[in-house]
């Protein structure tokens, strides 16, 4: 064991000679940051502290520290770390277990020193590639830095733009909200006297309403006492079950012959049906089977003052209400509507109590502000251009048709003064809302929202749009597939603003929501370089941008 320490203390004095004390006093495999802690005038302590030993056994092929600390140039100790000076390249630390393993692991070959030269030193070259490589990706640095300034340039106009539109729109919308209370004013005074003549053509039009009602009242009165006149043939004032039976249209089953059950039915459970009992219950179930009846009798159609009973009596003439006697006073309204009905033949008496409903629900129409303005809008006496619905302008005088025109342009009037108020609303929120996110640092993401880039692989066409949406769709086209909405900025290995991500996207078929999370890096152009996905549901986009390059570090060219 003297002989080898003797031989160790020789070989050292030897490296001292050949590479400089400074070589000399450094083991192999130890970093010049480490240097300092192997002191050949002293003991080695371990560095973990777990012992001291002399230094004549740091990198004597066998493990004395726990850590490996002391044979960092050899392969003894399984945790130790081996130093790759590799002048004219990068350094490099390697488990000191790959020393002498016959892998040429340094560039420089100082792993393998035991190999016999089996390892060249070819770390000029590599050297050489790398510089080639740091100077251009530092040529992109500065160029896309540049380029950068420009797009903080940019962001600070836009946002000097959007506060200056934010400002238009509430100053806009300051004199909006004055001019609503005059519109409002205006549209209640336009209002009012357009109400007032509105409620004098309604109460005229249910006057005219309630005399048609009475009017159909009395034909029908008339008509039921008709009707009980001819089934009446005995003429003793009631209807029994042997009159009914005397009328074929009573015959229900078909059979040729109107049964006492047939007759009893039509008799509603009385034994006799006397002239009021006749009208409210009689009547109207007798009436069809009789009308069917006369109708086989005469097939060609006739008026209620046309048919004739079999007691041979006929209708009473009934006036017509077309010519019953109007008010006096001047009536525009019911003079138009009499020169309208002039070509009509107007019969009390129409035995179609259907056609008769129809006419009351045409008649019958509610004449408030609301439905003047949506279902009978009325254009005002001078040409608007619009077109004119026959019979509508006629219901109205001239004055009438002018006030619904003045409330009408009122009302549009302070309709559109609402209407701009919500779109300034919605539109300075959304401005608000653009100022307030955070575009990076110096706002240099900015100039990026509202654009949209592509990445296309073998299958799939990717979409990245900045603060906005990331999807996909089948390249041969199809429905694009959401892959998340714009969350928030992640950091990346401790760097703030060189990550986004995309979360809440469409969900996978049994699996989580889509998300995507965006690097970005420097570059001169922004371009969205790949997408992978990592994980299920997951997505990785790379994306280049200007806005990603940091400001380059004095002297690193000349460094290179």
């Amino acid at each position: 064991l003297i002989h080898f320490y003797k031989r160790m203390l020789i070989y050292l004095l030897e490296l001292c000679l050949v590479f400089g004390w400074a070589s000399c006093i450094r083991p192999r495999g130890v970093g010049a940051q480490l240097a300092p802690f192997y002191n050949p005038s002293a003991d080695f302590s371990c560095m973990d502290g777990s012992g001291s030993i002399p230094f004549i056994q740091v990198n004597d092929d066998y493990c004395d520290c726990d850590d490996g600390s002391d044979e960092p140039g050899t392969a003894a100790c399984p945790n130790g770390k081996f130093f790759c000076e590799n002048k004219g390249h990068s350094s490099l630390v390697i488990p000191s277990s790959r020393v002498n393993d016959g892998i040429c692991d340094c560039c420089d070959g100082s792993d393998e020193w035991d190999s016999q030269g089996k390892c060249q030193d070819i770390c000029m070259e590599l050297g050489r590639e790398a510089r080639e490589a740091a100077l251009e990706a530092a040529r992109i640095a500065a160029q896309g830095f540049n380029i950068k300034q420009g797009m903080i340039n940019e962001a600070q106009k836009l946002q000097e733009e959007r506060s200056q539109q934010i400002s238009d729109k509430e100053q806009e919308k300051a004199d909006l909200e004055a001019s609503k209370d005059e519109k409002l004013k205006a549209k209640e005074e336009a209002e009012t006297p357009e109400k007032e003549a509105l409620d004098f053509y309604r109460q005229l039009e249910e006057e005219e309403r309630k005399k048609k009602t009475e009017l159909e009242e009395l034909a029908r009165e008339v008509e039921a006492e008709q009707l009980f006149s001819a089934l009446d043939t005995n003429g003793d004032g009631v209807i029994i079950a042997e009159e009914l039976q005397a009328r074929p249209g009573l015959d229900t089953d078909k059979d040729g012959v109107v049964s006492v059950e047939e007759a009893q039915f039509f008799m509603s459970g009385n034994e006799e049906l006397s002239l009021d009992t006749f009208k409210t219950v009689g009547f109207a179930l007798l009436k069809p089977y009789l009308d069917l009846e006369q109708q086989k009798e005469d097939p060609t159609p006739a008026t209620t003052e046309e048919v004739e009973y079999e007691s041979g009596s006929d209708l009473p003439d009934i006036v017509d209400p077309g010519k019953q006697d109007e008010p006096e006073v001047y009536d525009p309204w019911r003079q138009n509507q009499q020169n309208s009905d002039e070509h009509e033949d107007v019969d009390a008496f129409d035995e179609d109590e259907d056609d008769e409903e129809n006419d009351d629900e045409e008649e019958d129409e509610d004449y408030d502000v609301h439905d003047m303005q949506d279902e009978h809008q009325v254009p005002p006496p001078q040409d608007t251009g619009a077109p004119h619905q026959p019979g509508i302008e006629a219901r109205y005088d001239d004055k009438t048709r002018s006030l619904i025109a003045a409330a009408d342009a009122a009302r549009r009037e302070y309709e559109d003064v609402e209407r701009r108020l919500r779109d300034l609303d919605r539109e300075i929120n959304k401005l608000k809302e653009g100022m307030e996110k955070d575009y990076g640092e110096q706002g240099e993401y900015m100039v990026l929202a509202g654009q949209c880039f592509e990445y296309t692989d073998n299958e799939y066409t990717y979409k990245m749009c900045p603060f906005d949406s990331c999807s996909q769709r089948n390249k041969n086209g199809g429905v694009e597939t959401r892959l998340g909405s714009w969350g928030q900025w992640e950091d990346s290995q401790g760097v703030r603003y060189s990550k986004m991500k995309y979360t809440g996207g469409q969900g996978c078929w049994n699996g989580p929501a889509r998300s995507a999370a965006v690097h970005l890096h420097c570059g001169t152009q922004n371009t969205l370089t790949s997408v992978t996905e990592p994980n299920r549901c997951e997505y990785e986009m790379h994306f280049l941008t200007p806005a990603a390059c940091q400001k380059p570090e004095p002297g690193l060219h000349d460094e290179l």
